[in-house]
């Protein structure tokens, strides 16, 4: 009996392991049936141009079996009845498929860039796989990237965008210009600096004095006493210059007693400021966040030394990043509008968040995009 029961075990289990091959092969089965029905009832849908009916038909085959022909099938007949919300989403489920070809990266690519959408074009190019690329990639992407940085007007020199805005220069003479290089604010001061949305004001300079507008360039209110220079708005607090030191303003010109060797714009609740030869950190109130001290805290162009909660300091030949409350984080990338600035090849260029070069490095300087 004894040997009767051991060979009873492994029969029992190749019975089983055939039931269970002869279940898979009947659902396998099953699935390829649905599946051919499926693709059946949306050809013939489409070819009496019904064509979301067709479009519904060909995703419920994919959701079958994922296939990039059939998804992109379905995203073509999303087209022709303008589902284009459904028309992308098809293209992005097809360009997820296993061995994804460059076909769904084209059709999503070319709607874009028939619809003057380049941003979306470059952007989704950026992410799309090298083994994707051929001629018609590289063509669109060429086509995305020349819209993309096709420039609106020229201008004699201009600032990084803060906000919505950025400082351009005509002639000799700034103002403030938007997004489609039109000037908010007309080329009419000596200098201009960046806009804060909270107050509405911005600080200009003409004739060597110092005030602040609002966006329309109109005058909020006249100065009690002359700067030799006024900084941005943030949390409240302008920066100041007179007779060589700096200081702090509020709203109704009050000005702080502390002096200092420089002080910056605050954003992210911090500013940089600078003291017997040492520079450091102050919050709002004007109390140091941090003993800590260094050789250098690097500025943008327009005073502000945080971006996204991060500001960049130099001490002892060592390059440090810092919190808000002045403690040493990890390096950060300067991420604004997806791109941030890397050196790469001979020059400097921009890096999506994924580590994708989308700018080659053709500067020999690059800034942080601001949005």
């Amino acid at each position: 009996m004894k040997k009767i029961g051991n060979a009873v075990y492994p029969l029992a289990l190749i019975m089983l392991m055939s039931l269970a091959w002869m279940n898979v092969c009947t659902s396998g089965e099953k699935d390829e049936k649905l599946f051919d029905e499926y693709f059946s009832n949306a050809q013939m849908n489409e070819e009496k141009q019904a064509y979301i009916t067709a479009a519904e038909w060909y995703v419920k085959a994919a959701e079958i079996k994922p296939d990039e022909d059939t998804l992109l099938l379905a995203a073509e007949n999303f087209r022709k009845c303008d589902e284009n919300d459904m028309f992308l989403r098809c293209c992005r489920r097809a360009a997820e498929c296993e061995d994804c070809t460059a076909k769904p990266w084209v059709l999503a690519g070319r709607y874009y860039l028939d619809n003057d959408k380049a941003a979306e074009a470059a952007k989704l190019f950026s992410e799309m796989p090298e083994s994707c690329r051929n001629d018609e990639t590289e063509e669109l992407m060429a086509e995305a990237s020349g819209c993309f940085h096709t420039c609106y007007r020229t201008f004699n020199d201009a600032k990084p965008f803060h906000g919505k805005y950025f400082a351009a220069c005509e002639g000799e003479l700034w103002g403030l210009a938007d997004a489609e290089g039109q000037f908010f604010i007309a080329p009419e001061y000596d200098a201009v600096g960046a806009y804060d949305p909270e107050e509405d004001l911005v600080p200009v300079c003409s004739g060597g004095i110092w005030k602040f507008v609002n966006e329309y360039g109109q005058t909020r209110f006249a100065l009690s006493k002359e700067y030799t220079l006024l900084g941005s708005f943030g949390d409240g607090l302008a920066p100041f210059c007179r007779d060589g030191k700096y200081g702090y303003t509020d709203l109704d010109y009050n000005e702080s007693s502390e002096r200092f060797e420089y002080a910056g714009s605050f954003s992210g609740g911090v500013a940089a400021v600078k003291k017997d030869g040492s520079w450091y950190l102050v919050n709002s109130d004007l109390v140091p966040a941090t003993n800590e001290k260094y050789d250098e805290i690097i500025l943008d162009e327009y005073g502000f030394c945080a971006h996204e909660g991060v500001t960049e300091a130099v001490k002892g030949g060592k390059t440090v990043f810092l919190d808000k409350n002045g403690s040493e984080v990890p390096e950060k990338k300067m991420f604004s509008c997806g791109l941030a600035p890397v050196s790469a090849g001979f020059g400097e260029g921009y890096e999506n968040e994924k580590g994708d070069i989308v700018i080659d490095a053709y500067f020999e300087k690059n800034h942080t995009f601001f949005p």
